[in-house]
């Protein structure tokens, strides 16, 4: 059974790896068809989230992607996790909060806040960094700058996974997520290559998250002007910077470090 499994999904694992993309987003999907309350819904996310976390890491071990390796300690490795720390932590509003542009406004909710932020950072790391991009890898792996072409693919795939939220936040912010969603997929798959561990971009996607969604639903922990000047410049400047860099180090990346 478990041979049976694994032999279909690397006969066609692109294919596979868009299916497996596709449950993912069904499964994350699911709370949204339920009318219930705050609390209701946060705790059918956590269960769904959950669900899929485990359903990844069983399938990952059945198809033997190793997503909990030691780390390797190399140069490149440890550049990539400062670089991807940084963007994350710009994610916060950190210059309103100073200047008073950003006010915390629903402070008795930031614990759930943080559960809920780790729990879409298991999740999709699961499913998209350790499952979808293993598989892309071995679909691309007699290609030329394989890691490159993986980590883009894999990205895009995770991407365009967010266009189903066309439904509910409307065109132009979907269009907007998918842009920005295909460079952080970039970030934390780059930074899993290197690392070969998936609690680093987990832990990248998690703080990313408590930044980026501190505005939005269900929580609205915070209100205020996120993009003053300054951020907008300092988040352009460093995005350039880390996605030179990034290209170069998966450019020239060695299977062996």
């Amino acid at each position: 059974m478990k041979e049976s499994i694994k032999r279909r999904a690397f006969s066609a694992p692109i294919l596979s790896a868009i299916s497996l993309s596709l449950f993912g987003v069904a499964i994350f999907s699911l709370p949204s068809i339920f009318t219930l309350q705050k609390d209701g819904l946060f705790i059918l996310n956590i269960v769904c989230r959950a669900a899929a976390a485990i359903v990844a890491f069983v399938l990952a071990n059945v198809y033997g992607f190793r997503t909990f390796s030691k780390p390797p300690i190399t140069r490149s490795a440890i550049l990539l996790l400062i670089l991807g720390l940084s963007v994350c932590v710009n994610n916060f509003p950190v210059i309103g909060l100073f200047t008073g542009g950003v006010k915390i406004a629903n402070g008795r909710d930031i614990l759930k806040y943080l559960c809920y932020c780790a729990a879409i950072g298991i999740s999709e790391e699961s499913v998209f960094r350790g499952l979808v991009m293993p598989l892309v890898h071995f679909g691309l792996k007699d290609k030329r700058h394989s890691p490159l072409l993986t980590v883009a693919v894999s990205a895009g795939i995770f991407a365009l996974c967010h266009l189903f939220n066309v439904f509910s936040a409307g065109v132009a912010a979907t269009l907007l997520q998918v842009g920005y969603t295909f460079l952080t997929g970039c970030l934390f798959g780059t930074v899993y290559l290197f690392t070969k561990n998936i609690v680093f971009p987990i832990l990248l996607h998690f703080i990313y998250d408590i930044g980026g969604l501190i505005f939005s639903a269900p929580f609205y922990i915070a209100v205020g002007n996120q993009w003053d000047t300054y951020t907008v410049i300092i988040t352009a400047a460093l995005g350039i910077f880390t996605a030179a860099v990034f290209t170069v180090c998966l450019w020239k990346y060695n299977a062996a470090e």
